[in-house]
């Protein structure tokens, strides 16, 4: 795994003991990239996609933190840096997709979605921002198709990648002056647990409805999206910031009625 694009770098990846987040990792390892895994307490998932990487010979270790808090952002960043030495890749991709109608807001809610969604994004980056010493340094932010497309009862989680690939704009702008790279990924539906665990409960073929929206005929897989993250941390992507990527195989539908009965799963 040494020899790889993204050898000697130090990549953290929230959220990433499972899902999207988990392919993310095994990816950026199998590129040659020292991992730190994230999840929020129980530390069982992220320990085993770790053995995966340290067993193929690559380097992988684990923090945990409830990024909902103000103070767990900011902790995972240096704990990254207190065990590895330092950090060149930050991937936000922790997050909670609570459904809801506009009309059935509670605060408790809203402030729970905004703060892992949003808050913990603009905290771990600037964090991020003060630790990091790369010459590569890349800040990936994985937002989602419903940051543009309608989502019915997702209007805060689509409100919070609205405003994620905002701020990944903005970011850009001032890290750039020190040659760090800001980007987002925003994956359209993609099979994860989550959604398989929905299938379960769930007669329908989602796989085939969702895939009918798409230009390439399907859903997502967690290392479809990986592989474009893998794109963007290397320095192949060194003229790409300020940029979100859709990764979502040419999604075309802005129907709401489609998203009435989505499934959509925690990134």
């Amino acid at each position: 795994m040494s020899q790889g694009k993204l050898a000697g770098r130090i990549a953290l990846i929230t959220g990433s003991s499972r899902g999207i987040g988990a392919g993310i990792a095994l990816r950026l390892a199998a590129d040659g990239a020292t991992v730190m895994l994230h999840a929020r307490a129980d530390p069982r998932e992220a320990d085993a996609v770790a053995k995966v990487i340290r067993d193929g010979g690559g380097t992988a270790s684990v923090v945990l933190g409830d990024l909902s808090t103000a103070e767990a952002p900011i902790d995972i960043v240096r704990a990254t840096v207190a065990t590895h030495g330092g950090i060149d890749i930050l991937v936000n991709n922790a997050a909670v997709s609570q459904y809801g109608l506009v009309r059935d807001f509670a605060v408790e809610r809203l402030d729970f979605e905004l703060a892992l969604n949003l808050r913990a994004v603009l905290l771990a980056t600037s964090e991020f921002a003060r630790q990091t010493t790369s010459p590569h340094g890349r800040v990936i932010n994985i937002s989602s198709a419903a940051g543009k497309h309608p989502a019915h009862g997702r209007s805060v989680y689509s409100a919070t990648k609205g405003a994620m690939e905002a701020f990944t704009r903005s970011a850009a702008q001032e890290l750039g002056e020190r040659g760090i790279t800001a980007n987002a990924v925003a994956p359209g539906t993609t099979v994860t647990e989550l959604f398989e665990e929905n299938e379960r409960k769930d007669p329908r073929d989602w796989r085939a409805l969702f895939a009918r929206w798409t230009a390439l005929g399907r859903v997502g897989q967690p290392a479809d999206i990986a592989d474009i993250v893998a794109f963007v941390a290397s320095d192949d992507a060194r003229w790409l910031t300020g940029n979100t990527l859709s990764a979502d195989g040419g999604l075309v539908t802005t129907g709401v009625n489609i998203a009435r009965n989505s499934m959509k799963e925690d990134s």
